[in-house]
């Protein structure tokens, strides 16, 4: 049976009082991958922070506040879906129904997401800042605009792209430091690590900051 669950919805948020760190919805679970292979998240525009955690699964912890405790930013709020599916090969978080226009200014997510060391990880974020710790397996992040910090086990990594538009790109690794920037398209590639994974990060304006420990 497909196990799909529409988080933040009435049913599974409260609200919280006024005065709370403007916080207006909040929602914390914790989920089994059953047989996904591979996480995927999806967020238009967050603070989204990813956390490797030993065993079989998926921790969500997501505040959604609103910067001016409006009636507008409060009802965009209440709109947005937090979307989960872990009824096959890939586990799929995705935030749906983000404001375009009026209102998104003032919303501001997030999410802190737990996930299995080993599992491949797909990240994709529009607008933001995006942090990754701990990962093992293969890590593929994409960012449209905002910055990117990756904190990975040496030992599990085999190679590493970082690819930037716009802005600059860093990496360390083997006890040196590698960087890349300017107006135009800059690529980083290392591919002298002793694991299997595979490190792949593309940011079309901002930064990228990698670190193998």
């Amino acid at each position: 049976m497909k196990k799909t669950a529409l988080i933040l919805a009435a049913s599974l948020l409260w609200v919280l009082p006024a005065g709370a760190d403007e916080v207006v919805r909040s929602f914390r679970q914790q989920i089994p991958i059953a047989n996904a292979h591979q996480i995927r998240l999806d967020f238009p525009v967050a603070e989204l922070n990813v956390d490797s955690v030993p065993g079989n699964v998926v921790g969500l912890d997501v505040k959604v506040k609103c910067r001016e405790k409006t009636g507008r930013c409060a009802d965009r709020a209440h709109e947005l879906k937090l979307v989960y599916d872990n009824s096959g090969e890939v586990f799929k978080i995705e935030m749906k129904k983000f404001p375009k226009w009026h209102g998104s200014g003032k919303l501001q997510i997030v999410a802190h997401i737990t996930v299995p060391r080993d599992l491949p990880l797909r990240a994709e974020l529009g607008v933001g800042e995006l942090n990754v710790h701990g990962i093992a397996g293969d890590l593929s992040l994409n960012l449209g605009v905002g910055q990117v910090n990756v904190d990975l086990p040496k030992e599990a990594i085999a190679s590493v792209n970082l690819d930037t538009g716009i802005g600059e790109a860093s990496l360390v690794a083997a006890g040196r430091h590698f960087s890349s920037s300017g107006l135009f398209t800059k690529e980083l590639s290392w591919t002298r690590g002793t694991g299997r994974s595979k490190v792949k990060v593309d940011c079309g304006v901002g930064e990228i900051d990698v670190v193998l420990r």
